[in-house]
């Protein structure tokens, strides 16, 4: 229940990002979490060292979020859940459903934030990017929409055990991009880019799925 409800407080803070900014969105986030930490406690979720873990993994979360961007607070976050998964994830109904819906949320926006925090770590040849002709850098826009309901998709037919579905959904978005990726004039920056932010994109529903499935009964 632990790793569940660190999800939900995680994706709270998230949502609030969705619609506040500055030191609202900082009240507003500091608040979520300490709400939920104390309802956590009230109803006995979660035991006096899982109460310590919230605490400090919410902290944490915010702190990397702030200061070193989404994919390295999500990179804290997965090692954080399967750490708590490990020590107080024993199935859970009630604990699966809470993480399944936190790590929903996670998976839209969030998720596109962290796809793009990786690319922009990726592309470590500054003296390159120049060179390259306007539009370059941006011609892949559409999967502003098309990763959240690829996750979602991937995270679903997961858990219900439709992995040749999948496969195929992966091997279908590789043949819908191959017309960008061919017009890329032999630069190869498309299709690094492509499998970069696919391969974290089906890291993170692979990761959703697998704290999901291992919570529920």
């Amino acid at each position: 229940m632990t790793a569940a409800v660190l999800i939900a407080m995680i994706a709270g803070s998230e949502a609030l990002r969705w619609f506040l900014r500055g030191r609202t969105l900082l009240a507003s986030s500091a608040a979520w979490l300490l709400i939920v930490l104390v309802a956590a406690g009230i109803a006995e979720a979660v035991g006096a060292w899982g109460a310590f873990a919230l605490g400090a993994g919410s902290a944490a979360w915010l702190i990397l979020r702030w200061r070193y961007g989404a994919d390295v607070a999500m990179g804290f976050l997965v090692v954080a859940a399967g750490l708590l998964v490990l020590a107080d994830g024993g199935p859970d109904r009630s604990a699966a459903i809470i993480a399944g819906l936190g790590s929903a949320v996670l998976l839209t926006r969030t998720g596109n934030e962290v796809c793009r925090d990786v690319l922009a770590r990726a592309r470590t040849a500054p003296e390159e990017a120049e060179e390259d002709p306007p539009g370059v850098a941006s011609h892949l826009r559409g999967g502003r929409f098309i990763g959240p309901l690829e996750r979602l998709l991937i995270a679903a037919l997961a858990l219900v055990g439709a992995e040749g579905v999948v496969v195929g959904l992966m091997a279908a978005k590789g043949i819908g991009r191959f017309p960008e990726i061919s017009g890329d004039r032999g630069r190869g920056s498309t299709a690094e880019e492509f499998l970069v932010g696919s391969l974290v994109s089906w890291a993170l529903a692979g990761a959703a799925a697998l704290l999901v499935a291992v919570l529920r009964p």
